[in-house]
């Protein structure tokens, strides 16, 4: 005959219990034939505690593989404006000057696993790394190659490429971490669903089952809390690769993090809860659930907890990456070099050299974008439809995101302004006696302290010039200035761009496409295209005299405007209107190498042109000249006139002609 008894005497506190406010009952059951006791069943918290384990877990598991399967999943590339060269900046003057969107696409990314090329840490798509190539081809013949390689998509897994050992293993070991974290997250699944089921209470001792799980949450939680730092660690580090293109590299600098980093902070806060949910609502006495009735309590202490772990959290996080300098100033930029140099393309695509010169017409049909410079005369109307939507800036640069890049000037000019500059315009006899250079291509020779001879075409000259008027002909002592002369036409240009290197050392730059383009992802030539918007030129003509009442300080900065600018003249200067009638228009670069049949295929860019021609002392043009020599980039080939191109055919010039003025 089986007998049951009860026990009222009240259970002993559980170490890990918070104080019971009501007194609970054990409950005991014995049976003559020796079985063992049955289980109790869970109370509802101690539930809802293995309920949200293997949620949890679960969530885990699926968020880990994904990680590990997605190969863009941990860090991607940076947009191309914000991309510094990646490229060991000492081989720019023999033809390593890359990005590294350039070296492995725009959409580059690494996942936990491998790269979004496929290729894990230990994976490479060329044969060999890169030292065995420079090894064996040599460096030169090396660099020459680095096109192809890029067309054939030979540079991925970059960190086996290009021997960046430590960085390897420190990815291999982030890689680690995700396993294991997914083994214990589906072993968790396992463990909490048996819990639930009543399967676990017959096979592991209560306490037993307590600490195991909770050990692995709290190694769980640890272990997101390392590949955290980890991957913090990582990304701000400057790691060195044993290879003489990229010779050292901080991930930061060119990439960013994705939803991997996201992932591993709420897996963290995830793992953390059901850890101390486990310590907190889960028993440690074999067939004994007691019923908890202070849960307000339990749960304050939750809360707690995960305040804390949070405090934690932000501390290693914020320790780790201010450790490897994330939160140091700067833009990024190492201005100790020179990082505009070579930034001038030749190519849209791989070795398609689409900027090269082209054939302006083609059977009489204009095939190329619109050109300068243009014949400007007010009511002038170019014949190349540019459409509804592209417009030139007609507003000062200076109220926009561009910023000078350079400051040039050509023998003449190559524009046209009828009763201003033009085919009746005067000056001094050249070598060859050429009133207009342009007439019968005749070319006007200079020389230079480095070269002794050069032919350059003049462009168009001004009116002023008088043979009788000794500030017209008596020469000038030239300090920074080179070949140039008194009673001449010149048409100064200052290129602008958003893409420059504004407000640094290195924002003029020579040759000036160097400056234009010096920041990456600003101008496009297609998708959308925007280079009439983001890149200028001023456009000024004067005819050079030896009066110092003609002195204008800062020729340098841009086109003088009335009303902007102050006169430092003996006071002529301000009798002419600087900047009151400008001509704005869609065009081209210009220079020798273009004309009526060899077009440019840099455009369209916005041109101001001053409709005025006017009169400026030689020492405004030297000052200038002083304040080139004077930049960090060397504007030495600046120093002299260019030649001037032909005024563009009315069939190449854009119809989009405006009026306006920059006088305040």
């Amino acid at each position: 005959m089986a007998s049951d008894s009860v026990d009222a005497t009240p259970p002993q506190p559980d170490a890990l219990s918070p104080p019971m406010e009501v007194e609970a009952v054990n409950v005991k059951v014995s049976s003559d034939s020796g079985q063992t006791p049955s289980a109790v069943p869970l109370s509802l918290p101690s539930k809802l505690a293995h309920l949200l384990a293997v949620v949890v877990a679960g969530v885990i598991a699926l968020f880990v593989s994904s990680v590990l399967a997605d190969g863009r999943s941990v860090i991607v590339l940076k947009p191309a404006k914000d991309l510094p060269r990646i490229t060991d900046k000492k081989l720019v003057e023999h033809g390593l000057d890359y990005r590294a969107d350039e070296l492995l696409g725009p959409t580059y990314g690494v996942g936990l696993h491998h790269d979004s090329s496929g290729y894990t840490w230990t994976e490479c798509g060329a044969e060999h790394n890169l030292q065995t190539y420079v090894d064996e081809l040599g460096l030169h013949q090396t660099i020459a190659a680095v096109p192809s390689v890029i067309a054939t998509d030979g540079l991925k897994h970059p960190v086996e490429f290009l021997s960046c050992e430590e960085l390897q293993k420190a990815g291999m070991s982030a890689m680690v971490l995700g396993y294991i974290a997914e083994i214990a997250a589906a072993l968790m699944i396992i463990f909490h669903g048996a819990t639930l089921v009543g399967i676990l209470s017959g096979v592991m001792k209560a306490k037993l089952a307590k600490g195991a799980a909770a050990l692995v949450w709290f190694t769980v939680t640890a272990g997101f809390l390392i590949v955290i730092g980890l991957a913090l660690g990582i990304m701000e580090t400057n790691w060195k690769c044993d290879n003489p293109f990229i010779p050292d590299v901080t991930l930061s600098d060119h990439f960013v993090f994705t939803y991997g980093i996201v992932f591993g902070y709420l897996g963290y806060l995830s793992a953390l809860l059901v850890f101390l949910s486990v310590l907190l609502f889960t028993s440690t006495k074999d067939g004994v659930e007691p019923v908890v009735y202070s849960v307000k309590t339990n749960l304050v202490k939750l809360v707690g907890g995960l305040v804390a772990g949070v405090v934690v959290l932000a501390v290693v996080s914020l320790s780790v990456a201010g450790a490897q300098g994330a939160f140091e100033e700067g833009d990024g930029k190492d201005e100790s070099y020179n990082y505009c140099a070579k930034q001038k393309p030749y190519h849209a695509g791989p070795g398609d050299g689409y900027f090269s010169n082209t054939d302006c017409f083609k059977d009489g049909i204009v095939q190329v974008l619109e050109q300068a410079g243009a014949n400007v005369t007010k009511g002038y109307k170019g014949g190349l439809d540019a459409g509804t939507w592209r417009t030139p800036i007609n507003k000062h640069y200076e109220e926009t995101d561009l910023c000078p890049v350079n400051v040039h000037w050509h023998l003449g000019a190559e524009h046209l302004s009828v009763g201003q500059f033009d085919e009746k315009g005067k000056g001094p006899e050249s070598d060859n006696d050429a009133h207009n250079s342009h007439e019968g291509d005749e070319r006007r020779h200079l020389a230079s302290k480095d070269k002794p001879k050069w032919d350059i075409l003049r462009g168009l000259r001004c009116h002023y010039y008088d043979e009788t008027d000794k500030k017209y002909t008596e020469p000038y002592d030239w300090k920074y200035c080179v070949n140039m002369t008194v009673g001449e036409t010149y048409e100064v240009h200052w290129p602008h761009s958003a893409a420059g290197a504004c407000g640094t050392k290195w924002q003029y730059q020579t040759p000036f496409y160097d400056g234009v383009f010096c920041n990456d992802g600003i101008i496009n030539i297609l998708t959308p295209l925007n280079t009439y918007e983001k890149i200028g030129v001023q456009s000024q003509v004067f005819t050079i005299v030896n009066d110092e009442e003609y002195y204008y300080r800062d020729l340098f900065k841009g086109m003088i405007v009335t009303g902007r600018d102050e006169y430092v003249g003996a006071g002529k200067m301000p009798k002419y209107d600087f900047g009151t009638d400008i001509a704005m228009y869609t065009g081209s670069t210009t220079g020798t190498t273009r004309d009526n049949e060899k077009c440019s295929r840099y455009a369209p860019i916005t041109w101001q042109v001053d409709r005025t021609c006017h009169l400026i002392s030689a020492s405004s043009f030297d000052t200038m000249c002083k304040t080139m020599m004077e930049q960090a980039d060397s504007m030495k080939e600046d120093l002299y006139a260019h030649g001037a191109r032909k005024v563009s055919a009315t069939a190449l010039v854009a119809n989009n002609l405006e009026s306006g003025t920059f006088d305040k």
